[in-house]
């Protein structure tokens, strides 16, 4: 009897952890599914891009973009820097967005923005920067010094007034390169540190009622009836010169061909 409430309660548990890890729904993942922000190990210098497609209902869309801006201007993941939106309006409302943020705030961005819509895509991608951040860091040290050494010429007392203006403009000249090669480095050293995020929301709209559907068929026809005639005006406007070319050698070969066979004739 032990033995068969042992076995019973064996079976219960078994089945309860198949229950628990069966998946739920139809099995798609939530759009804010754990894409982490990512950090260059100790040594690399690897700039992290992440790319995000969200599906929403079409109503929120526009809601949504602008809930986004404004947690990344309130800096409420973190440190965040807007750098882009696009917009487009009419039966598929579609919206991007793209910021730079630190790879701590990407996850809960991406979760936020998805929150109630269905995760389509997702994409990282690494940009190695370890040879431009080599070669601006050997620019700075050539700049320096050249720099140290034009100071020194400046300190000579024996140097006549032309060359004292000529050690003055190669000077005045390092240190603007010095200062574009110092933000060349800080734009490095940024991109080193956060991570490119950009979140594209786009809709299953369709086209409601059949005067809606007309319309967009309409819509279709007459932007490809501009195009064709706009090719069809180019097309024209590029033979025009070989016309006014060919004609008159035309009219000269059939010249040339009715006073031939007049010779030959007599």
């Amino acid at each position: 009897m032990l033995f068969s409430k042992s076995r019973f309660l064996t079976t219960a548990l078994a089945l309860l952890a198949l229950v628990g890890c069966s998946p739920s729904g139809d099995g798609r993942a939530p759009a804010g599914a754990a894409l982490l922000g990512e950090t260059a190990q100790q040594g690399a210098f690897l700039a992290y891009e992440h790319s995000v497609g969200i599906r929403l209902p079409v109503e929120q869309v526009e809601p949504r973009l602008a809930a986004v801006r404004e947690a990344c201007s309130s800096q409420r993941f973190g440190q965040c820097d807007l750098l882009g939106i696009e917009q487009s309006q009419g039966a598929y409302q579609a919206a991007s967005i793209t910021v730079r943020i630190v790879p701590a705030g990407v996850e809960p961005m991406v979760g936020f923005a998805g929150d109630g819509g269905e995760l389509q895509s997702r994409h990282t991608r690494a940009e190695d920067l370890a040879q431009a951040v080599s070669d601006t860091e050997q620019q700075r040290q050539r700049l320096e010094r050249q720099r140290k050494t034009l100071l020194q010429y400046q300190a000579r007392t024996d140097l006549s007034v032309s060359d004292m203006l000529a050690l003055a403009r190669e000077l005045a000249d390092v240190e603007v390169q010095l200062a574009g090669n110092a933000q060349q480095s800080a734009q490095q050293q940024r991109r080193l540190t956060t991570n490119l995020l950009t979140l594209s929301f786009s809709t299953d709209g369709e086209p409601v009622g059949r005067l809606a559907r007309i319309g967009a068929a309409a819509s279709g026809m007459l932007d490809n009836a501009t195009e064709g005639a706009t090719e069809a005006i180019r097309l024209l406007g590029y033979g025009i010169p070989f016309v006014i070319i060919l004609f008159p050698l035309a009219l000269l070969v059939r010249w040339l061909w009715r006073k031939a066979s007049r010779v030959r004739k007599a």
